[in-house]
């Protein structure tokens, strides 16, 4: 390995996975590589040995390090082990169920026995609340927000023990007035209750699909808002000057910040800065069209690269189940390295 210890701007990446998280210090052309195993229930640990171990070894100076980047499986990994907030979800009164009803088309429709295509999981009947409230399509306020109702449904999910609610009222891409009003009761009376409003994380029409991606966003909110706030804690304890950067799903980076208030845009972070990653390599070689293997210690993830460029979805599969955010198109596939088969 090239020493990097000279170098006057020192550039980090941190991918953390399931198995290790893998650190790359660039410089002045220089590169630096090194794993370190995950801490599954505390993944900025192993962050904090990064910058506690391995950069001294390297001779990096905190102070050099002018771009830290980082690549997280942890929204995806709270839905896939179901260890969100516990949700509630406000609603336009007589519009509770959406997110279970869904879409007419099933994937499966030769079974037998039906199982939800929709993630029910998410906010159950119980912890599903109506508001008296109507806005028409132009944006006018057909029935103004009953505060009697409003108080009523979000009371009896504080009661219930949520920890988080998304809001997702009719046309409130529109005039999101409501939501807003809304949102202001949740953090003036319960003030620990994390809340996403549809409005703000996608305006758009459709009201299963924007029901559905906000109550993911809420559902992940406030596991990733402590991880990356404790992320951005650990790299100012540690005298490092870059602001932290996230990848986002569509390939792309945004500040800590942003990703705090919509972590939405995380889900397949890592396997997207794969993508990224590989993109750059075919093109340093000549080569704009590729097909991409990224083999973890849990998966392998498949993506294409078509004249340079990877290939963008408008929403994206996580669990079987589809979120209209941006997203590379990656497939992924449970054969890892680590994995283990046995009959």
């Amino acid at each position: 390995m090239v020493s990097v210890k000279s170098v006057a701007s020192v550039a980090i990446g941190v991918d953390i996975g399931g198995t290790f998280t893998d650190v790359v210090a660039v410089g002045a052309g220089e590169v630096q590589i090194a794993k370190v195993p995950s801490t599954r229930s505390d993944p900025s640990a192993a962050v904090r040995t990064v910058l506690a171990d391995v950069l001294p070894r390297w001779g990096v100076a905190p102070a050099t390090v002018a771009r830290f980047v980082h690549g997280t499986t942890v929204a995806t990994n709270a839905v896939l082990e179901r260890k969100g907030a516990r949700l509630g979800l406000l609603t336009t009164a007589g519009f509770e169920d959406v997110i279970e009803i869904g879409r007419q088309n099933r994937r499966r429709i030769y079974q037998l026995i039906l199982e939800p295509e929709t993630p029910v999981f998410l906010a159950p009947g119980a912890r599903r609340r109506g508001v008296v409230e109507s806005i028409g399509p132009d944006g006018e306020v057909v029935t103004p927000i009953d505060p009697a109702s409003l108080a009523a449904s979000v009371d009896a999910l504080a009661a219930d023990g949520v920890e988080a609610i998304a809001i997702s009222f009719l046309f409130s891409f529109v005039n999101p007035a409501h939501e807003r009003a809304a949102a202001k009761y949740i953090r003036e009376r319960h003030p620990h209750i994390t809340v996403s409003l549809s409005s703000a994380v996608d305006p758009a029409f459709r009201e299963f699909e924007r029901t559905v991606v906000t109550a993911f966003d809420a559902y992940v909110k406030s596991r990733l808002d402590s991880y990356l706030g404790e992320m951005e804690g650990d790299l100012a304890k540690a005298g490092i000057p870059a602001r932290l950067q996230i990848m986002q799903s569509r390939g792309g980076v945004c500040s800590a910040r942003v990703a705090r208030q919509q972590p939405i845009r995380l889900f397949l972070s890592g396997p997207a800065a794969g993508v990224i990653g590989a993109r750059a390599e075919g093109h340093s070689v000549g080569h704009e069209n590729l097909i991409t293997v990224d083999i973890g210690g849990t998966s392998s993830d498949i993506a294409l690269i078509a004249k340079g460029q990877p290939v963008i979805r408008p929403d994206g599969l996580l669990d079987g189940y589809r979120i209209r955010v941006p997203m590379v198109d990656v497939n992924s596939i449970g054969a890892g390295g680590g994995s283990i088969a046995w009959i």
